[in-house]
C-alpha cells in the first residue's frame, strides 16, 4: 500500500508539471486594445489636463522606466479650479513582469518609503461607474508636507484583481504566494492604475468629467464581471 501510495503521489506530481510545462507555451490573450494616451480622455467637460513626467530629470526618469519596465504608460493631472485628481496607469504585457515585481509600486511601499504617511487604509472598496459595478478598489489617504492625497488603486492580472493588505514591507514569501495563485506560468498582461485626488471622491465622483474619466479607466478591465469568487485573488503582504 506504501508503494501504491508512493507511485499515486509521483504520478500526480508529474502530471501537475506537465500541465504547467504546457502552460508555458500558451499565447495569453492581449485585451489592450490601444495606446494608454488614446484611451483616457484628455478632454474633460470643464477640467484641464497636463502630462506629467515620472521624474524630475532624465536620470530619474531613465532609471524609473528601467526598473518598472512597462510598456506603456500614463501620468497625467487633471484639474478643475482647486481640484486636482492625478492619474497614473501602467500597463505589461504577458510575461514582462512577476506579479510581485508590480505590486511593489503601490503607495503603501513606493509613497510610504518616500516620506508619505498613511493615515487611512481599506481594502475591497466597492465603487461604481456608470450604474456598474468595479472590482474592488484599494484606498488610502497619504500625507506629506501639509499635503494630503485620496487615493484609490487597482492591480490588475490577466482578468483578475489583487488586492493588498499591506502594512509596512512586502513578505518574503511573496514569490511563492505568486506561483501558488498564478502556477509558473505568470505571463498574463498586467495594469496598475493609481487615481488621486486632493478632495475626497464622494465630492467628486459625480462630476460629468471625472465620471467620464472614470468611465475610460474602467474599460481597460476594471467593471467586475460574473466570475466566481474564487477567481478574485486576494495577497496579504505583511509586515
Amino acid at each position: 500500500m506504501k508503494k501504491f501510495s508512493l507511485y499515486a503521489l509521483a504520478l500526480i506530481l508529474l502530471a501537475a508539471a506537465g500541465l504547467q510545462g504546457y502552460s508555458l507555451f500558451i499565447v495569453p490573450e492581449v485585451k489592450k486594445e490601444g495606446e494608454l494616451e488614446e484611451l483616457i480622455s484628455i478632454d474633460l467637460p470643464g477640467w484641464t489636463v497636463e502630462d506629467l513626467p515620472l521624474g524630475q530629470t532624465e536620470e530619474v526618469v531613465n532609471a524609473v522606466e528601467g526598473q518598472l519596465r512597462f510598456d506603456d504608460v500614463i501620468s497625467r493631472i487633471y484639474q478643475r479650479g482647486n481640484t486636482q485628481v492625478g492619474v497614473y496607469i501602467a500597463y505589461w504585457k504577458p510575461g514582462k513582469m512577476p506579479v510581485r515585481l508590480v505590486g511593489v509600486h503601490t503607495p503603501d511601499t513606493c509613497w510610504v518609503q518616500n516620506g508619505w504617511s498613511c493615515t487611512e487604509r481599506e481594502s475591497n472598496v466597492e465603487k461604481q461607474v456608470a450604474g456598474k459595478s468595479l472590482k474592488p478598489a484599494e484606498y488610502g489617504i497619504y500625507e506629506t508636507d501639509h499635503h494630503l492625497q485620496h487615493v484609490l488603486f487597482w492591480h490588475i492580472v490577466g482578468s483578475r484583481i489583487h488586492t493588498y493588505e499591506q502594512m509596512g514591507m512586502h513578505s518574503l514569501t511573496a514569490a511563492w504566494e505568486d506561483i501558488g495563485r498564478y502556477g509558473l506560468n505568470q505571463r498574463q498582461e498586467q495594469f496598475f492604475i493609481r487615481i488621486s485626488s486632493n478632495r475626497p471622491f464622494e465630492e467628486i465622483w459625480h462630476d460629468a468629467g471625472f465620471s467620464q474619466l472614470m468611465k475610460d479607466v474602467a474599460s481597460l478591465g476594471l467593471f467586475e464581471t460574473e466570475e466566481p469568487a474564487n477567481e478574485i485573488e486576494k495577497i496579504a503582504y505583511l509586515r
